[in-house]
């Protein structure tokens, strides 16, 4: 808990909330498009149109982070990690891979290729430049995502955390989703990095099977 700021913020605002819901319908119509695999605390779809003609270089991009705003119930606490969406993306990008066919981007070297050309990544993500980026970076496919609570509530010596994120990987060629998952944990306690393995040790192997069985078709 050493990493999280003593604010006393709840309710998100609109605009975080409706980030976070776009991103979960997405999940939600891919899984009418192709195939899915829910239940648990996550949802995992892979797009019916991927073909595997090509080496899957990606990166995993800082998920975008805004800590919920409002007021507190009286008595609580609610501490938010200030920075959710770097270690949300830093967790996915090593759990990507133990995917067999994934060549995942070293974090540490895409945030020394967007500092030396002085770029700003989340601005060239919202201007939807991602073919742009797949060239400097050197992939052909971006993870994307957005972490709508990152979370620990706590009143006197009781406290629970709450965590829940969405991504999603884009061919930056034609800006198509292939694939995407969400996840939401929550229990008692005061570290929402368990609830973060919790939803990964289900999401990842939901999207390995999924791949595989997409490779399998072809």
């Amino acid at each position: 808990m050493s990493d999280m700021p003593s604010s006393s913020k709840a309710a998100a605002p609109a605009k975080t909330r409706w980030v976070a819901v776009s991103l979960a319908s997405l999940v939600g119509c891919l899984c009418l498009l192709g195939s899915c695999e829910e239940g648990g605390v996550s949802r995992v779809t892979v797009n019916p149109d991927l073909k595997f003609d090509h080496p899957m270089r990606l990166a995993v991009l800082d998920f975008d982070w805004q800590p919920p705003e409002g007021q507190v119930t009286e008595g609580h606490t609610m501490v938010n990690a200030p920075n959710a969406g770097k270690f949300v993306a830093d967790a996915v990008a090593t759990r990507l891979l133990n995917i067999k066919g994934l060549e995942v981007m070293e974090r540490s070297k895409l945030a020394q290729l967007v500092a030396e050309k002085d770029l700003s990544q989340t601005e060239l993500v919202r201007q939807g430049r991602y073919q742009e980026i797949g060239k400097f970076l050197g992939v052909n496919y971006l993870v994307l995502g957005t972490v709508n609570t990152y979370t620990v509530s706590a009143a006197g010596f009781v406290g629970g955390y709450e965590v829940s994120f969405s991504c999603r990987c884009v061919d930056v060629n034609t800006s198509q989703v292939i694939w995407a998952f969400s996840g939401q944990s929550s229990a008692m306690g005061f570290e929402p990095a368990i609830g973060l393995n919790i939803i990964l040790d289900e999401a990842i192997p939901k999207l390995h099977r999924l791949l595989d069985a997409q490779r399998e078709k072809q």
